[in-house]
């Protein structure tokens, strides 16, 4: 999967997220060893810069289809990075990533009551469908004090370059118009973490379009 970041036609989603690496860093200038979880995981990028930056030190998790999870872990350990825990899921129609964080959400509240995870970089399907479930369940999974970064605040189908109509009209059969063109991720933000007074909402220097939103878990 690696091997990716150098092909042309990956070129927008070859560059790790400065936000989630930023984030991290935080995380690891007071956690000797600490977990940290990357929902949707691309071709990589976000994933070998965090395991960069952990450098060793702590669990990296990683959250996708298994295939995909199952790959990046052996590109990983190739160049030396072992502390990555996988949760695949399969490509079954209504499997989901969701679904996996529901399963160790339930597992979590007996093992770990106070939280799981220091950081959790969301960056799924980005459709309320599927992120709802996952928000609710980063929610319950993090540690006080953790951050939860979501990635496409600002995305839409309707400016996707696969998913608009004009380029895939089958959406205009799976979607209203509203849901085309509303932001998801900002719907699920404003519903479920802006007025959660268990979380505040960390500034991210954005000034115009505020493309992620993170939140710390007070």
């Amino acid at each position: 999967m690696l091997e990716q970041h150098a092909e042309p036609r990956y070129q927008a989603i070859s560059r790790p997220c400065a936000e989630a690496v930023e984030l991290a860093t935080r995380v690891l200038a007071t956690h000797a060893d600490p977990l940290i979880a990357e929902v949707g995981i691309g071709i990589g990028a976000t994933s070998l810069a965090l395991a960069r930056a952990m450098d060793h030190r702590g669990m990296l998790w990683l959250f996708d289809f298994d295939s995909r999870v199952q790959e990046l872990r052996a590109d990983l350990a190739d160049i030396g990075y072992s502390n990555v825990e996988i949760v695949g899921n399969s490509r079954r129609t209504f499997d989901s990533y969701g679904w996996t964080l529901a399963m160790l959400t339930r597992r979590a509240r007996i093992d770990r009551p106070e939280g799981m995870f220091d950081f959790i970089y969301l960056d799924g399907g980005h459709l309320y469908q599927y992120d709802t479930l996952a928000a609710v369940c980063c929610k319950e999974l993090l540690k006080p004090g953790g951050y939860l970064l979501l990635d496409d605040y600002d995305w839409t189908i309707a400016k996707s370059p696969t998913m608009r109509p004009s380029h895939n009209p089958s959406v205009l059969a799976d979607y209203s118009e509203e849901q085309i063109e509303l932001s998801h991720v900002e719907m699920i933000c404003s519903l479920l973490l802006d007025p959660d007074a268990g979380f505040e909402q960390i500034p991210l220097g954005y000034r115009d379009v505020e493309h992620r939103r993170a939140y710390r878990k007070l």
